[in-house]
């Protein structure tokens, strides 16, 4: 049987930093996460919009990986914050991944940036600034969720599961047609959405991959990104 081939958006850093070296990135753990579920992980690197229609073509699912900040331009606001982590080619790019994969039905996984980004290309909006969301440790968790029942996220989770958290943003306005199913039981942060229906929509606001070595219910998530969603 052949495999499920996902793929994951690859962000861009330049190494070493002020090098003028650019480099394809995205975390191995992610990557590892859909191998060790039976998947196959391409990595797909940041490009012009005009190019989504085939990479989506080429793969079964979509993860839409973590980084840097969205630009509140897609989302109708002006910047309120004193930071540099945008990069608008990648939201341009990723946006337009985003629509053809709604466009073939394929199915998207969405981490931290990702689950933002896909709710702002639904037509949701972001909270620019948040604090209490970045733990100091990469290992580890920081905080527990509250689960919607009934829901794909309960499936894995139950109430009080123990997530990490490294965000300085998160969801304002859920996008129509995605309906909230964990959040942080502190403050209300959504912490995971999912879609109404027949399409396949799934967003999480922690990052799994840091955590399903040592975590039965986040290796589980992968299994369920490669064999079910």
């Amino acid at each position: 049987m052949a495999k499920v081939i996902v793929g994951i958006t690859g962000n861009e850093k330049e190494l070493p930093a002020m090098s003028g070296l650019k480099y394809v990135t995205v975390a191995r753990d992610l990557a590892d996460g859909v191998k060790k579920a039976g998947g196959l992980p391409i990595v797909i690197p940041m490009g012009n919009p005009s190019l989504a229609k085939d990479y989506v073509a080429m793969v079964d699912k979509l993860i839409l990986s973590g980084g840097q900040h969205v630009d509140p331009r897609f989302y109708g606001e002006d910047r309120t914050i004193d930071s540099d982590d945008y990069l608008l080619a990648r939201d341009e790019f990723e946006i337009a991944l985003i629509k053809e994969a709604i466009r073939q039905q394929k199915p998207i996984f969405a981490v931290c940036r990702g689950m933002q980004l896909l709710n702002v290309a639904l037509g949701g909006s972001l909270r620019q600034e948040v604090s209490g969301h970045w733990q100091k440790d990469l290992r580890g968790t920081s905080h527990g969720l509250k689960v919607k029942p009934h829901s794909r996220v309960s499936q894995l989770f139950g109430q009080g599961s123990q997530i990490n958290s490294f965000h300085h943003q998160s969801i304002k306005q859920l996008a129509p047609g995605l309906v909230a199913t964990a959040h942080d039981p502190r403050d209300g942060t959504i912490e995971a959405f999912e879609s109404q229906g027949a399409l396949a929509l799934l967003g999480i606001q922690w990052h799994p991959e840091f955590l399903c070595q040592n975590c039965d219910q986040n290796r589980l998530l992968f299994d369920y990104l490669v064999h079910q969603l």
